[in-house]
Parts: C-alpha cells; sequence; structure tokens
C-alpha cells in the first residue's frame, strides 16, 4: 500500500497574492496528500488589485510532453485537479493528459467567470472548450456563473431548487456527473453551496457576512479534494472546506490585510494537521 495518495494539479502559478498553486499545494500537503504541480501559466501575481502581471504562458506541448514522460516512468495519480487553464489550445492538451490516465478520479474547477459574466480575458469561444472536459470529470466545482456559461445560456441569480436542479440536470447531459456549485446567493446577503451526488441534491447556507478575498475558492478546491482522497464522502468534505474557509476569512479580517494578498492560511493550517 501506498503511504500518501498523489495528485497531479494543472493550474496557475502567482508569485504575489495567494491563488491557485500557491493555495492548494499546502493545504493538501497539511493533509498528508502527494501534490505534483503541472502550472499551466505563469503570473507575477494573481489579476485582481495588482494591475496588470506579468505573464509566460505554458504551451500544450508541455501538457503533452509531461503526459508522455510520465507513462513512460510509469507514474500514476490517485487523483488529477484541473483548474485554470487560460485558452482554448490548453484545454486540447489537457483532454490529451486525461487520456493518457484513464480510470483517474478527475476533478474540475471549470474557472472563466463570476458575477454574471465572463473574466475580462474570455469569451464565449473559451467556454465552449472547456465544456469540451466535462465528460472526463467525476466532479465539477463551478460557481453559478460558470455554470451559466457551461451551458451557454444567460444568467439568472436563483437560489431555489428547483432551478438548481434543473442546472445540475442540464450539466449532466452534458457529460457531467458530480456536481458542487459555489456562491449561490442564501438570505441575509449571505451565500450556499448545492452538492449533487448521484441523485441526491443538497443545498448548504450560510448566512453569514464575511469579507471576500482572492484565493477562497482555490483553498475550497485544496479542502474538497483532500477531504475525498482521505476518505471523505463529497458532502463530508464540503462541510469541512466551508468550515476551513470561513475560519481563515475571519483570521484574514482580524487584521488591516488587504483583499489583494489573498486569504491568509498561514495561521489556519496548523489545524488541518492531523498526522
Amino acid at each position: 500500500m501506498k503511504p500518501v495518495k498523489k495528485i497531479a494539479l494543472l493550474h496557475d502559478m502567482c508569485g504575489v497574492g495567494k491563488a491557485a498553486l500557491t493555495n492548494m499545494l499546502p493545504v493538501l500537503t497539511v493533509q498528508g496528500i502527494e501534490v505534483c504541480p503541472i502550472p499551466t501559466i505563469l503570473l507575477s501575481t494573481h489579476t485582481g488589485g495588482y494591475g496588470k502581471p506579468a505573464v509566460y504562458k505554458v504551451s500544450g506541448d508541455y501538457i503533452r510532453s509531461c503526459a508522455d514522460h510520465y507513462q513512460e516512468q510509469k507514474v500514476t495519480f490517485d487523483m488529477i485537479f484541473v483548474g485554470y487553464l487560460g485558452s482554448p489550445e490548453l484545454v486540447d492538451a489537457v483532454q490529451y493528459f486525461l487520456k493518457a490516465f484513464p480510470g483517474t478520479t478527475v476533478v474540475l474547477d471549470p474557472i472563466m467567470g463570476d458575477h454574471g459574466n465572463y473574466y475580462c480575458n474570455f469569451d464565449s469561444s473559451y467556454g465552449t472548450a472547456v465544456r469540451a472536459l466535462l465528460p472526463y470529470a467525476d466532479l465539477i466545482l463551478p460557481n453559478l456563473t460558470e455554470c451559466y456559461l457551461l451551458l451557454g445560456e444567460e444568467f439568472v441569480l436563483t437560489d431555489e431548487k428547483e432551478s438548481i436542479e434543473e442546472i445540475c440536470c442540464s450539466l449532466r447531459k452534458l457529460g457531467a456527473k458530480d456536481i458542487i456549485i459555489t456562491s449561490i446567493p442564501a438570505g441575509m446577503g449571505g451565500k450556499g453551496i448545492a452538492v449533487l451526488q448521484k441523485e441526491q441534491l443538497t443545498i448548504l447556507e450560510n448566512r453569514e457576512m464575511l469579507r471576500e478575498f482572492h484565493g477562497t475558492g482555490d483553498v475550497f478546491d485544496g479542502m474538497v479534494t483532500a477531504g475525498l482522497l482521505n476518505g471523505k464522502t463529497i458532502l463530508q468534505s464540503v462541510e469541512e472546506a466551508h468550515n476551513f474557509v470561513c475560519s481563515c476569512i475571519r483570521e484574514s479580517s482580524r487584521y488591516d490585510y488587504p483583499e489583494r494578498e489573498g486569504l491568509m492560511i498561514e495561521k489556519t493550517l496548523k489545524s488541518l494537521y492531523k498526522f
């Protein structure tokens, strides 16, 4: 038996401002998971609050070559996480990568928009490209906006269970399996999370008003994937992820700590260490 589980993280790397790989790697590692980062794009900072970052785009050939090298060396993974890609070309390369590891659990966060719109560097052509990854994924983690972008439909801010069920049904027709939807509106300005596992839909609500920090979604993704790799159910993993993210936000809010710096995880990671 292997002493630790191994996950490949296909995600972006930011030098300043905690986000993406910078957040997921420590969150997973402290919970006993071996992390294999495969950067999809390199940035001097994340894209919120620091002006225009220096950017180095990783080529699709690099992603394909990684897959070939790992196959040659008989490297295997317990899970593959696909996050920020940034271009349709990389979507094609990721399909190549995933096909190289059939039977491996795949988790996809289709990072491309929020608040009803695409991020400024994306348009509908990118949404169409990412849609092709849905059949490969065992679990997807879109926010509510990204659900509509994947479906090619006009955004509707909704918290009605019937509407969420319709969204999940439509995503499954495109190949999605289990689904976690974040950023669902909840009462008193809070936010909810919908979890569809098999045919069971559960909506969790948090009515607590909390500040928003960059990198929150990446910490959430790290917690969910760590929970699944450590044998927890999707619902258990989501609940623990939500609780940890909230504790990080509360800790960050205690200080004069700008949102652009990213979610403060340094003072809260120790609570995850159980070995």
